[in-house]
């Protein structure tokens, strides 16, 4: 899987479109352009036909691979054989990441499920290139695989429950009253109870800060689900949900501004359906959103909090929130 790169594999164009997909990326989304252009310069492309299976062996846990074009299925196995994590990932995104050095050997196998181009970028040559970004990329990749050895063991866990999560949603009409600090410590006390089992869905609009506050690095969101294929969409969703070592999981709703409108009511109401099998709770921060992802959280929520700081115009707005509650849509005092 590697080589001298061809002319045309180093042309501006060809390296330009790379580092373009490694900004996407959010472990390499900080980079200085300078050293987005030398990693793309290491990126190899390799083919994978459709119904190919591209088994990397122990070597599989050192490289990061995109997809470029084309639609796989990745997935990386113990020492065992047994499945650790799997991904169906759209075009442009991260397909395998590295295993930790020192950590068990992960063997990587790729699936074809249509004609495919994966872009390849060993370890080595991914430190190589930071230069004074190696400590922060590397921390970032590590953690990244902490959070997909937690999605499995979470996986594991709701497998065995699958009764529907009821919904406990906080709410405020101001913002920086606090909020979004309540519903993480309210859905990490949670999870301590119910670890794996807990989920905390992330609707402050347009800039969720759920993840970054429980040091966990976000990867995908509801809105970015929905733009997979219909067929992809639940395992896209489960698989946008990042995983805290303490038991708690995170689901952004959108990830960046322009995601903000896609998410309408129809598409939270599908997402529920799709997460609340499985999960002991869902504590959903709704930020001061009154758009149609809160509302349709509202409707179904069996706890809604109402978070008011001892300020008049906090005051005021929040008598005025509860009366649209009340009034309109019927939730009970």
């Amino acid at each position: 899987m590697s080589g001298p790169p061809s002319v045309n594999d180093q042309a501006p164009s060809v390296l330009q479109s790379r580092a373009r997909l490694l900004e996407m990326a959010s472990v390499f989304s900080e980079l200085s352009d300078g050293t987005l252009r030398a990693l793309a310069r290491r990126m190899r492309p390799v083919s994978l036909a459709a119904g190919e299976t591209l088994r990397l062996g122990a070597q599989g846990g050192d490289l990061v691979i995109f997809l470029a074009t084309g639609s796989c299925e990745g997935a990386i196995l113990d020492a065992a054989g047994k499945v650790v994590l799997t991904r169906r990932p759209k075009p442009g995104d991260l397909l395998i990441l590295p295993a930790p050095r020192g950590s068990d050997r992960f063997v990587t196998s790729i699936h074809g499920l249509s004609d495919a181009t994966l872009l390849t970028l060993d370890r080595d040559g991914l430190m190589e290139a930071l230069g004074a970004d190696v400590e922060a990329v590397s921390i970032g990749l590590d953690k990244l695989w902490e959070q997909e050895l937690a999605a499995a063991d979470a996986a594991q866990a709701q497998e065995a429950w699958r009764a529907a999560a009821p919904i406990a949603a906080f709410f405020s009409a101001k913002g920086g009253s606090g909020a979004t600090t309540l519903a993480i410590n309210a859905a990490a006390a949670l999870a301590d109870k119910y670890p794996r089992q807990v989920l905390l869905l992330d609707l402050s609009e347009p800039f969720g800060h759920a993840a970054l506050l429980t040091d966990l690095i976000a990867t995908g969101s509801i809105a970015g689900a929905s733009k997979a294929p219909l067929a992809d969409f639940t395992k896209n969703l489960r698989g946008a949900i990042v995983n805290h070592r303490s038991g708690l999981g995170v689901l952004p709703a959108t990830l960046r501004p322009e995601e903000v409108d896609l998410l309408n009511a129809d598409l939270t109401t599908r997402a529920l359906d799709v997460v609340a099998p499985g999960q002991r709770v869902i504590v959903a921060d709704l930020g001061t959103s009154l758009a149609e992802a809160s509302l349709v959280v509202i409707e179904r929520a069996q706890c809604l909090i109402v978070v008011v700081p001892p300020e008049i115009a906090a005051m005021t707005d929040a008598r005025r929130a509860l009366a649209v509650f009340r009034d309109i849509m019927g939730v009970p005092q």
